[in-house]
């Protein structure tokens, strides 16, 4: 998927210099640790290496569980037993997983730039990461959604990607409710599962 692997290399490119707000600079120290790894001689020896950093390094500032209730959908994701949620969250945070680090492939050089921080109203809870990605001079705005925890407002975490303001999590949607039409919330951690493990 074109826009997947464009939301995830612009993730990658983001430029290591010092931001004022706490969401940019996550995004700042997330792709320091990716670029560090892909720089790294293990990488090259190592087939494993990036997707270990990947695994430890980026999705622990990733929420796979507000990304899922979205995909899922509010009526979907209330009926889902406790089980059920925790399958697809687990399936979810695989399946981004594997595009990651397959998308980490792909890079060749691009640029990215950070736009002015704007402001909102709750910018102590919710903040929108603006940059533009630059692919053979073609600009293309990403935009990285993030959010603090309920647990711990100084803890920033990724709920979304917007490419050319198409959302991330909402590309899967349409999939998601295709198959859960067709053989419900299990069949769908079915097609997920089968789907990693090829």
């Amino acid at each position: 998927m074109k826009f997947l692997r464009t939301a995830l290399l612009a993730l990658m490119m983001l430029p290591t210099v010092a931001l004022a707000h706490p969401a940019e600079e996550l995004i700042r120290q997330i792709t320091s640790d990716l670029l560090d790894a892909l720089n790294s001689p293990e990488a090259s020896s190592n087939s494993e290496f990036v997707r270990e950093t990947v695994d430890t390094d980026v999705l622990p500032h990733i929420d796979f569980s507000t990304m899922t209730k979205i995909t899922l959908g509010p009526a979907e994701w209330k009926k889902a037993s406790k089980e059920q949620r925790s399958d697809l969250v687990g399936e979810f945070r695989t399946l981004l997983l594997n595009t990651y680090t397959a998308a980490l492939d792909q890079y060749s050089g691009q640029k990215l730039e950070i736009l002015p921080h704007v402001a909102g109203d709750n910018d102590d809870k919710i903040a929108v990461v603006k940059t533009m990605f630059d692919d053979a001079n073609v600009k293309i705005p990403v935009d990285y959604k993030l959010r603090t925890t309920k647990s711990d407002r100084n803890t920033w975490l990724v709920y979304d990607i917007e490419v050319e303001s198409v959302s991330l999590v909402k590309s899967y949607k349409a999939e998601f409710s295709s198959q859960i039409k067709k053989s419900g919330v299990d069949g769908l951690i079915k097609t997920l599962r089968d789907k990693n493990s090829s």
